[in-house]
């Protein structure tokens, strides 16, 4: 029999591809490929950065149907002092990410493996899809 530690455990993704639980062959969520940042590398210039990320990664978010990849950054927001999830990135050069929502980013130090899956969670549930695809209830 599974202890209560075990059963806690199984509810909280241990990796990116372990978030998605349901409809899996609707979406797919992965660390970005250079195949899906080579096309948002663009000079990116003016603007006040809205923040600064630490700790980044790029991820994406692969729906089967329409056969996009939408790219976002995670990381923590130095200037915010929190974890952080942009909306998808349509842009990436010189040190600095632009996203959907006309936010610029500027990125700090290296990327890194190691993001925080229960705040992409959180974050897929405020945006209003993470129960479709199954992604363990976090909210804060």
């Amino acid at each position: 029999m599974d202890s209560l530690e075990d059963k806690l455990t199984q509810l909280l993704p241990q990796s990116l591809d372990d978030i998605i639980r349901s409809n899996r062959d609707k979406a797919e969520l992965h660390f970005s490929t250079d195949e899906e940042i080579n096309p948002l590398c663009c000079p990116i210039v003016g603007g006040l950065a809205k923040g600064r990320i630490a700790d980044w990664a790029f991820i994406t978010l692969c729906i089967t149907e329409t056969q996009q990849h939408l790219v976002y950054l995670v990381g923590f927001n130095q200037t915010e002092k929190c974890t952080w999830m942009t909306s998808v990135v349509t842009g990436i050069g010189h040190g600095k990410v632009t996203t959907a929502r006309g936010s610029i980013y500027e990125l700090v130090g290296d990327s890194t493996l190691d993001v925080d899956l229960l705040h992409i969670c959180a974050t897929f549930h405020l945006w209003g899809v993470g129960r479709y695809l199954g992604m363990p209830h976090i909210f804060y």
